[in-house]
């Protein structure tokens, strides 16, 4: 798990005109704080998440929301088997915390220093009206909550970057996340091409 920057990051690349609902559901996963719970909201407990992943694509019928909570579970699962990986293996025993301080120093430093990152946030922040799908774990009211304290948070921490994850390396994983998604959904024959 990256940072939420880093998902709309990502997301801007794979939309940039975006509507909220697919920037909004590309944090949405990361609302929920319970580690049992995330476990299952982001497939880390299924034996194949990739085919966790397909499924779920089945299932969007051109909902943005959805789509975003896809391209977040994807950007997840490509940065837990890499990056997170090495990290883990670079720090060993007790590496949690350090990376979590990593994490919100790239974050922070990202808000910052991308021009659209305030916007985006603002506007999502303000935004009571989207296409919003229930799923197990996740709210409404806990999503406007986290993206309000995330906002928050960012605005307040002009920090970073991070050493661990340079803007240099986060810059490769997003542009590398997003041609592997195009490639993975486009595969998939299910819906049109995403640009």
């Amino acid at each position: 798990m990256p940072s939420s920057m880093v998902h709309l990051m990502v997301a801007k690349v794979i939309e940039p005109s975006g509507s909220l609902d697919f920037y909004i559901g590309n944090v949405a996963p990361d609302t929920v704080k319970d580690r049992e719970q995330k476990r299952v909201t982001h497939l880390r407990n299924v034996p194949d998440r990739e085919s966790a992943l397909r499924e779920l694509a089945l299932r969007l019928n051109g909902n943005d929301y959805l789509k975003g909570i896809l391209l977040h579970l994807f950007v997840d699962w490509k940065w837990d088997t890499t990056l997170m990986t090495d990290f883990a293996q670079q720090e060993g025993e007790g590496w949690h915390a350090e990376y979590f301080s990593e994490i919100s120093l790239m974050a922070a430093y990202a808000y910052h220093h991308i021009s659209w990152s305030s916007d985006l946030w603002a506007k999502m922040e303000t935004c009571d009206d989207y296409s919003f799908v229930p799923t197990e774990y996740l709210t409404k009211e806990a999503i406007k909550r986290r993206i309000a304290e995330q906002h928050k948070w960012s605005m307040e921490n002009d920090i970073g970057p991070s050493v661990a994850f340079p803007p240099e390396l986060v810059d490769k994983f997003v542009n590398g996340s997003a041609n592997e998604f195009r490639k993975w959904y486009s595969a998939l024959s299910i819906a049109p091409c995403i640009e």
